[in-house]
C-alpha cells in the first residue's frame, strides 16, 4: 500500500492537488509489473481523488483499476442532495464550512461544475471498476456517496454500499476510539483483498 502526498489548497488551488494524484498513479502503473493490481482508496477529499481518478483512468483507455474505495467521499459540487440540508449544522461537518473549503479550493465557480471536482457530474459511469462506499449516518456528505453508488449499479458496475448510521463524517480518524471506525477499516480491507484475488486467482 502506498499513501501519496498532495499539493494541497489554497496554495496549490484545483486541480493542483489532482494533477498529483494522477502523476502518482501514472508511476505506479509504469513501475509495478503489469499482472499486480491496482486499487485507489481515500476518505472525504481523499475519496473525491480516488472517484475522480478512476474516471481518469477509465477515459484515457489505461490499465484497469481493480477497485475503488470511496469512504465518504465527496462528489457532487453544486448538487445539493438532501443529506447536505438534513445534517447541515451539528454534526463537525457543516454546509457553511463544505462552501468554504470549496471557495479555499476552487478558482472559479465555473470550476465547481468540473467533473474532475464533481465526478457525480461526469458522463459516463461505464466499465468503471467495482467500489465499495462508506458512508456516515450523520453527515452532510452521506447523500453523495448514494447518489453514486445509484449511478455506478445504474450501468452495471459492482458497487457495495455501507453505512454507519450511528457515526459522523470523519470517524475514520477515531478508529481507536469508535468500533465502528474499526470496522470500517476491516470491511474495507477485506473488500480489496476480495478485489486483488480476483485478478490474481486467488494468489494473494
Amino acid at each position: 500500500m502506498l499513501s501519496l502526498d498532495y499539493r494541497l489548497a489554497p496554495e496549490h488551488r484545483f486541480p493542483a492537488g489532482l494533477e498529483d494524484a494522477k502523476a502518482a498513479l501514472s508511476w505506479i502503473f509504469q513501475t509495478i509489473a503489469p499482472d499486480v493490481p491496482v486499487a485507489v482508496a481515500g476518505d472525504s477529499a481523499g475519496g473525491n481523488l480516488s472517484a475522480v481518478l478512476a474516471q481518469w483512468v477509465q477515459a484515457q483507455g489505461m490499465r484497469p483499476l481493480s477497485a475503488q474505495l470511496l469512504y465518504y467521499p465527496a462528489l457532487s459540487g453544486p448538487f445539493v442532495p438532501p443529506s447536505r440540508e438534513a445534517y447541515a449544522e451539528g454534526y463537525m461537518l457543516t454546509a457553511e464550512l463544505l462552501y468554504w473549503y470549496c471557495g479555499q479550493t476552487l478558482s472559479s465557480p465555473e470550476q465547481l461544475f468540473d467533473p474532475a471536482f464533481s465526478p457525480l457530474l461526469a458522463n459516463n459511469f461505464k466499465n468503471l471498476p467495482p467500489a465499495m462506499i462508506v458512508t456516515a449516518g450523520f453527515d452532510p456528505l452521506r447523500g453523495e456517496g448514494e447518489l453514486y453508488a445509484r449511478c455506478l449499479n445504474d450501468v452495471g458496475v459492482a458497487v457495495r454500499l455501507k453505512n454507519f448510521p450511528r457515526m459522523i463524517h470523519g470517524f475514520l480518524n477515531g478508529y481507536a476510539l469508535f468500533r465502528d471506525g474499526r470496522q470500517a477499516l476491516r470491511e474495507g480491507g477485506a473488500f480489496l483483498r476480495e478485489a486483488f484475488a480476483k485478478e490474481t486467482g486467488g494468489a494473494l
